[in-house]
Formats: C-alpha cells, sequence, structure tokens
C-alpha cells in the first residue's frame, strides 16, 4: 500500500509540474488496506470463511467500480505522453529491493507450496475432505479445483452457493486449513535456516525500499 501511495504522490505532482494543474489521480490505483481472506475464499487448503460461501460462493466480492475522471484540459496527446512519461518517472524514482533476493525469495515459496501439497499430513487431510464432500454430495478431489469450476462463470449460482457452503463445513471438519498452513511454517522455517545469510540480506533491502518509500509519502527525497 505504501509503494500504491508514493506512486500516487510522485505521478500527481510530476503531472501537475508538466501544467495539468487540474490532474488529480485520475486513472491511478487505490491506496487502500489489503482485503480479508474471505475477498478470494478458497485456495490449495480449501475454503476459508463460511460467512463469505453462504453470500459469494467461490468469486471475490462485488465492488462498486470507480467512476471515470474526465482529464484534465488540454491536448489528448500531451496528456497521454505526460502520463506515460511521469509513470516511468514514478517508477524509476521507486525503484524495487535487489533481484536475486526477490527471485530466492520467489523461487523458495514456489518449493515450499510445492513440498506443502506432497506431504502425507496435507494428502491425509485432503483425502478427509474429499470424503466430507462426497457425503454431502459433492464428489471432489482437489479444492483448488472447486474456485477455477465456478469461476468460469460469472453469475453465482444457487448450486455454487451449495457448494460452497459444503466446502467451508468439510475444511473445518478436516482442519485442511489448518494442517496446510501449519505444514507449510515447517517447510519455510527449514528453508529460512538453510538459507539464512542471503534472506537477512534480503530483508535488509526490503527494509531499505520501505524506508525510502516512506521518505517519499512523507514528500521527502
Amino acid at each position: 500500500m505504501k509503494e500504491i501511495q508514493a506512486r500516487n504522490m510522485l505521478v500527481v505532482s510530476c503531472m501537475q509540474r508538466a501544467g495539468f494543474t487540474g490532474f488529480g489521480g485520475d486513472g491511478l490505483q487505490a491506496a487502500r488496506a489489503p482485503d480479508n481472506a474471505t475477498a478470494l475464499p478458497a485456495g490449495a487448503w480449501g475454503y476459508l470463511g463460511a460467512e463469505a460461501a453462504a453470500v459469494q460462493g467461490f468469486h471475490p466480492p462485488k465492488r462498486a467500480l470507480p467512476r471515470p475522471v474526465a482529464p484534465a484540459a488540454g491536448p489528448a496527446e500531451a496528456y497521454d505522453a505526460a502520463r506515460v512519461d511521469c509513470d516511468r518517472q514514478a517508477a524509476e524514482r521507486i525503484g524495487s529491493p535487489p533481484g536475486p533476493g526477490a527471485e530466492l525469495v520467489g523461487r523458495l515459496f514456489d518449493e515450499s507450496i510445492g513440498a506443502t501439497g506432497r506431504d502425507a499430513r496435507v494428502a491425509a487431510a485432503t483425502g478427509e475432505w474429499s470424503i466430507c464432500m462426497a457425503a454431502a454430495g459433492f464428489r471432489v478431489d482437489d479444492p483448488a479445483a472447486l474456485p477455477e469450476r465456478y469461476r468460469a462463470v460469472a453469475e453465482i449460482t444457487p448450486g455454487e452457493l451449495a457448494t460452497a457452503r459444503a466446502d467451508a463445513d468439510c475444511t473445518a471438519r478436516s482442519n485442511l486449513a489448518g494442517i496446510w498452513f501449519a505444514v507449510l511454517a515447517g517447510y519455510q522455517r527449514q528453508q529460512i535456516d538453510r538459507n539464512a545469510q542471503a534472506l537477512t540480506a534480503q530483508q535488509e533491502a526490503v527494509r531499505a525500499q520501505d524506508a525510502k518509500l516512506t521518505r517519499l509519502v512523507a514528500g521527502g527525497s
């Protein structure tokens, strides 16, 4: 969220310096706190959130689209060129933590997800979940297959809501989410121990980037 705030501030300032004094941030991503887990209610662990299951199924909650804002006064070509240039300048100013560290974190995360999916404890919990789902009238082996199946359809149907409620119930009964996250955390702790030096360096780079964003949001250099 802080990166979005900094980027928006830099783009607005740049556009106003370019002569578009009425520019107030149209088309920029809103800087708001991330949604909670019910915003994306399903994953490799099964359904997470019985309340959301009852009303949104496997779809993320609907949000009102922002009202379009007219471009600032001035020739369209000049406006578009200024936006492109200001976006570029903001990206260069913000930068990012060193690539190799970020790549390592991404690779380790992918490896931990894969190891978790192959773990016997997760397989056993997934089996219990599948048996529970079958008893409720829904034959499915893979929790992640449900959102893929239903999100391809624009409208939420009664059948989707029924499946989602069963998924939420069976996830709780089998403790699939609890087991999945506990196993994932175990593998990630092992990875942290094995890659402590490189991860510490990346942590320092992220902290430095965060301090830089803080300065930018505060209007500093």
